[in-house]
């Protein structure tokens, strides 16, 4: 899916916000929020939200000086996921279906989007998201797919959401052992966005091997991955695709290897997909 104005003024926003979180000093925050707005007037219409995204965020990275400029969200997210742990794998137990209810937990974590226009709490998300419906429920064709296949590859969202992605991926691995399962995470930092870093910290690659995309986009810009990448998304049988930014960059391409897996933060995801702001998907590409 292309930008839209919605998507343009989401996107100044978010720099915004941004800059207030770095406490970055007055003159330097009002000459970014000024060139930022600035190429908003040019951004490129034919492009994803995530590509788009992708320049002003190198931008402010580039201003600041710093590399990351998120990480200290990324980590603050990490540990709050992590005191949910014990709640999650309380209800895994309980419920008969791991499989569905551990997906479930995975969806709840998706709430984590420093980037999201619409912001959830996620304490609130986890107590609800056992007893709420998926809007678009493609969860059995899903299950028969990873029966058939010997691998899945997860392609991963934000940082905080990889603590829920590793109790998904136990619960698969625990129940298919003859499975292999990848996880791939973005090429670089970008917004709050997973790398291999955030992955390794937690312990993913103990049950899925850990790669990077090569991507510099918060959602899975194809034109802008590793040769090495693409080569194992074109082979992968099955693909699991967490979050908006992914499906952003992703759904036009009509791909029924690929299952998108989020929760519904903005006006523009929920009028391409027909489905309300706050709604939980699993759909198939």
């Amino acid at each position: 899916m292309t930008i839209t104005n919605d998507c343009v003024a989401c996107i100044v926003g978010q720099i915004d916000k941004a800059i207030s979180v770095l406490n970055i000093e007055e003159k330097l925050a009002n000459e970014i929020k000024a060139e930022v707005l600035k190429r908003s007037a040019t951004f490129d219409f034919k492009q994803t939200p995530p590509s788009v995204a992708r320049d002003v965020y190198e931008y402010l990275a580039k201003r600041t000086g710093l590399c990351d400029p998120l990480e200290h969200i990324k980590q603050n997210s990490i540990e709050k996921a992590l005191e949910f742990v014990p709640l999650i794998e309380k209800k895994i137990r309980q419920n008969d279906d791991k499989l569905f209810t551990a997906i479930k937990a995975a969806v709840a974590g998706n709430v984590i989007d420093f980037g999201a226009k619409e912001q959830f709490c996620l304490e609130e998300e986890i107590n609800k998201v056992f007893d709420t419906q998926f809007a678009i429920d493609d969860f059995n064709l899903f299950l028969k797919e990873l029966e058939k296949h010997e691998k899945l590859l997860i392609l991963a969202d934000n940082a905080g959401e990889n603590v829920f992605d590793k109790i998904l991926i136990k619960i698969i691995t625990r129940l298919y052992p003859q499975k292999s399962v990848i996880y791939a995470t973005r090429g670089k930092p970008i917004i709050n966005d997973i790398t291999t870093k955030e992955a390794l910290q937690i312990g993913i690659d103990k049950f899925a091997t850990v790669i990077s995309t090569g991507v510099d986009t918060p959602g899975l810009e194809l034109t802008r991955s590793s040769k090495e990448f693409n080569d194992i998304f074109e082979t992968s049988p099955l693909i699991l695709a967490k979050g908006m930014g992914n499906y952003e960059c992703l759904e036009s391409l009509n791909d029924k290897r690929i299952y998108f897996l989020f929760k519904v933060k903005c006006n523009v995801v929920s009028q391409s997909i027909h489905r309300d702001v706050g709604d939980i998907i699993l759909k198939r590409g």
